[in-house]
């Protein structure tokens, strides 16, 4: 088998080579926050430079996921290569373990909520298509700029910008996969097309995708289990923005989404043996068809200047259903506006303040049904308020001092249920949190800028999982759980060497652990945590034609698992996930032709005794991964050629062993084999 694959790699590469090969330079592999000169939006609810945000920020370029894209298509296999506190990829359907800094994140489109908290599908980080995307802005640590989930930091992608300078603009991007351990049924490909433009006042975008993914094969050449997995999956994105410059200091923005991704496989799982043996795809078919039958987004945007102040007003619309094979499905729609203003204000001695202030509307309708739309919970019901204050202090020019406090009120209702001859009545409660957030950070040399924050983030938790047994909601504490999260860090630029190294410290009153007490159904565990780590991120320019970066993500915890303030249990692998070590090469070997590659290397983390293993404590195995990628430009044409998984490593990802043994090991399945990937970019 081992010989076949290499037989099949080096068969490819001589084609890619005929093929002429290719490649767009797209910056460096490490696109870090600081080597980009974008802005970002997220952190402050308003357009800021890296630089003036004294926490710890991610950017993803429009360049950079372009080029991964070309490795993996997979949007948080892309995140796990460029975030160090990210948890591990899946490689399947859900992120239900997906984790920035061992808490739960909030994921935003244009500022959108994706998540859904009330019941968490595990779905929101695969709610577009990474060709509809301009750039990712990651904010790390607790947050509560955009309300509830953001105890972990907040995922923002942001949409493709229109190009206003031209009248008209065309990028064709075509992607070729094949499996080469195996090839059998392996084939799969990725099409997706952008209009943009801009003439007088008006300016676009018109973005579709469609692909078809085919089985996927492990190391070994075994199809693996499809149950939740990315195989024999058709996907569509379509994405239009249109924009109108009333003058240069007003602007309406419109922009909508539509995403859909549906798995119909020819192959059913099997049940795994932790440690034996994984779960495997045999022939077979059902007639669930699992995925995200339609995510649907609409973000109507007002920008304008009012004398000193600005004005950002927006009203939002987000639908989405997931359907969870031989499972059932979760509907959640959002509607929400949100009105942010920010005045500037100057101080004596050349100093300077700009106040943020607001409020926040939004209904959030989730249920949870089986296959048959019978009530698996409740209807709930969510709304909120919030209005909020952030300061944004400049002094002497090198300090940059912020701080701010949110207020959130929160209406929870919910519906009756009845659960088998039992009958549970609706409830309706009020809740509320206060948050409050300070950083600083000084600017005066570019070698090193130190930054210090504290910053507290809430979540309500994933109150469905309760709810679906049949609980009433006066029975249950949904009081919102906050999160305090300290940072310490430091960036800069020494000649050729960036970096950033960070420390961060997190405590929560109730985390959230599970544990399987039949198969298939988990009990929820709340503990006091306390979780902590350190990361880095590194870029060095050794010279015009040779780059190198890397990435490293620690952390671990503990939890109060006797409610006595001693801290004396270990935090599962659910929320701490394994070390991260990531490094990257990239070399320019003539002015059209780049070639790079980029390693991962996930840890093992074994904490936990045999006779307490359950979900989320079975011993996690490491794994390295090697992706190759290779790119040669001509006049209007990029080929591209890469391989994911380059040396074919058999291994089981993160998740397989966290659930383990659970569900009767259906989801303890091993990681995706190598897959060459060839393709071709025309820009007009």
């Amino acid at each position: 088998m081992r010989s076949a694959y290499i037989s099949a790699l080096l068969t490819a590469a001589i084609a890619t080579q005929a093929a002429g090969q290719d490649s767009s330079r797209m910056r460096s592999l490490t696109d870090t926050t600081s080597q980009l000169k974008d802005v970002i939006v997220t952190a402050s609810r308003i357009a800021e430079r890296v630089n003036e945000v004294p926490s710890s920020v991610v950017l993803i370029s429009r360049n950079e996921l372009a080029r991964q894209s070309q490795i993996s298509n997979n949007l948080p296999y892309i995140l796990m290569q460029k975030i160090p506190g990210i948890s591990p990829s899946e490689e399947g359907q859900n992120n239900f373990i997906g984790k920035l800094r061992g808490r739960n994140f909030l994921v935003l489109i244009d500022g959108v909520p994706q998540s859904t908290p009330l019941r968490n599908g595990g779905r929101d980080l695969k709610t577009i298509d990474v060709s509809a995307i301009d750039h990712v802005e990651v904010i790390n640590g607790a947050s509560s700029m955009y309300g509830n989930g953001g105890a972990g930091g907040i995922i923002n992608y942001i949409t493709i910008k229109p190009e206003k300078t031209v009248p008209f603009s065309s990028s064709t991007y075509f992607n070729n996969s094949l499996n080469l351990a195996k090839a059998d049924e392996t084939y799969g490909y990725n099409i997706s097309q952008v209009f943009k433009g801009g003439i007088g006042k008006f300016d676009y975008v018109v973005q579709g995708k469609m692909a078809h993914s085919g089985v996927v094969r492990s190391a070994d050449g075994v199809v693996v289990s499809p149950f939740y997995g990315l195989g024999e999956t058709r996907t569509y994105n379509a994405l239009v923005k249109l924009g109108y410059d009333f003058s240069t200091r007003h602007r309406i923005e419109v922009m909508g989404n539509y995403f859909n991704s549906i798995q119909d496989s020819k192959y059913i799982g099997t049940k795994g043996n932790f440690g034996v043996s994984p779960a495997i795809g045999v022939r077979g078919d059902t007639n669930i068809l699992g995925g995200t039958p339609y995510n649907k987004t609409l973000n109507i945007k007002y920008t304008g200047t009012f004398g000193k102040t600005e004005a950002n007003v927006t009203a939002y619309y987000n639908d989405i259903n997931s359907v969870f094979e031989a499972y059932n499905q979760i509907y959640s729609d959002h509607w929400g506006g949100r009105f942010n203003f920010s005045t500037p204000f100057e101080l004596p001695g050349n100093n300077q303040v700009l106040l943020i202030y607001g409020i926040d509307f939004l209904k959030d309708h989730t249920v949870q049904k089986d296959m048959a739309d019978k009530l698996v919970t409740p209807d709930m019901n969510m709304n909120s308020i919030a209005p909020y204050l952030q300061s944004k202090f400049i002094l002497a020019k090198d300090w940059v001092f912020k701080a701010g406090v949110r207020y959130e009120n929160l209406l929870f209702k919910v519906s009756d249920i009845t659960k088998g001859t039992n009958f549970v009545p609706g409830a309706t409660n009020t809740y509320d949190a206060l948050v409050f957030n300070a950083g600083l950070r000084y600017n005066r040399r570019a070698c090193m800028q130190p930054f210090a924050s504290f910053s507290q983030g809430y979540s309500i938790g994933d109150i469905g999982l309760v709810l679906r047994n049949g609980v009433s909601l006066n029975a249950i504490d949904v009081t919102p759980v906050k999160v305090n999260n300290f940072e310490l860090g430091v960036n800069g630029d020494i000649q050729r060497f960036h970096y950033e190294v960070t420390g961060y410290y997190s405590t929560s009153k109730k985390g959230a652990t599970f544990k399987e007490v039949t198969p298939g159904s988990f009990e929820l565990i709340q503990l006091p945590q306390k979780i902590y780590g350190v990361e880095a991120v590194l870029g060095y320019k050794a010279t015009s034609w040779l780059r190198l970066g890397g990435i490293l993500g620690y952390m671990d915890g503990k939890e109060d698992t006797r409610n006595d303030g001693s801290y004396a249990g270990k935090i599962d692998n659910s929320t701490i996930s394994p070390v991260k070590v990531g490094g990257n090469v990239n070399v320019k070997i003539t002015r059209r032709w780049d070639i790079s590659m980029q390693m991962t290397s996930i840890g093992s983390r074994d904490v936990f005794p045999k006779d307490a293993w359950n979900y989320g404590k079975y011993p996690v195995n490491g794994y390295t991964l090697f992706d190759l990628y290779t790119s040669y430009k001509l006049k209007h044409v990029l080929l591209t050629f890469a391989v994911n998984n380059l040396f074919n490593a058999d291994y089981y990802p993160t998740h397989s062993a966290v659930r383990g043994a659970t569900t009767e090991g259906r989801y303890y399945v091993k990681g995706t084999g190598a897959v060459a990937n060839l393709g071709v970019v025309i820009n007009l």
